[in-house]
């Protein structure tokens, strides 16, 4: 089952800066949850496979309806799909929605949301951070971000079983306009440990001006992994998910 550590521990500093914050309205309404958010989100679907993805979402808070695009693995096939939806916000900063005919629970905060998707069968849960105003180019993410991605990779990738990788990355842009990336990563691959000075990596990316993107990174000596990426919080954190088959892996890019 794809691990949730750096979920858990992102809800709980969210939450905390949530709470103690003036900025979180005491009262809410639909004008609280509107805008373009990035949605990561991870668990089990409704036949009990891993499953992870990223979105990006606009809430238009007059109509009460989302729309969106979202990434995600079920079980190692990568899907991605238009997303539309239905919202009420209510005063105590709750939500009710609906999306693929699913029901999901959302909670509102001063940086986003968090959300659980309350399905019969289906246990999957992820927070929401708001896309700001970053500039959205290759130039415009230019900097060290440190990464972290969790999941597991199953038969026909790589390797086989749960996965945890953080690294340090370098974004720059070659005199062509492209986008490099350099730097290390470190983690486990099914307990079999991996150093920063083992693990150097090279690497491309690719960012639109709808504030989406692409990133491959190539570890040393090892296949390309490729992500999808979704750029929310004016430019300093990306939201990630590997594209790559048979993999059931996410997570982000911070400065």
């Amino acid at each position: 089952m794809i691990s949730k550590t750096f979920r858990i521990a992102r809800m709980i500093v969210l939450a905390s800066f949530a709470l103690s914050s003036a900025a979180w309205a005491a009262t809410c309404s639909n004008a609280s949850l509107s805008g373009t958010y990035g949605l990561l989100k991870g668990g089990t679907d409704r036949a009990g496979q891993p499953t992870t993805g990223v979105s990006q979402l606009t809430f238009d808070s007059t109509t009460g309806t989302y729309t969106g695009e979202d990434t995600s693995s079920h079980d190692g096939v990568i899907t991605t799909v238009p997303v539309t939806g239905t919202y009420t916000v209510a005063s105590n900063c709750t939500v009710a929605a609906i999306a693929f005919g699913e029901n999901i629970a959302f909670v509102v905060t001063s940086t986003g949301f968090f959300n659980v998707n309350q399905t019969t069968g289906v246990t999957a849960e992820g927070f929401g951070v708001k896309q700001g105003s970053p500039t959205c180019t290759n130039a415009g993410v230019m900097g060290r971000f440190g990464f972290e991605t969790t999941g597991v990779f199953l038969a026909g990738a790589p390797a086989l079983g749960p996965v945890a990788f953080i690294g340090e990355l370098k974004l720059t842009v070659n005199p062509s306009g492209e986008g490099v990336i350099s730097g290390h990563v470190a983690g486990s691959e099914d307990g079999t440990i991996l150093t920063f000075a083992e693990e150097p990596v090279t690497g491309s990316y690719k960012v639109d001006r709808d504030c989406r993107g692409r990133a491959t990174i190539t570890p040393k000596g090892l296949s390309e992994m490729h992500f999808s990426l979704v750029i929310v919080d004016g430019g300093n954190e990306m939201l990630a998910i590997e594209t790559d088959a048979d993999t059931v892996v996410s997570g982000s890019l911070q400065r």
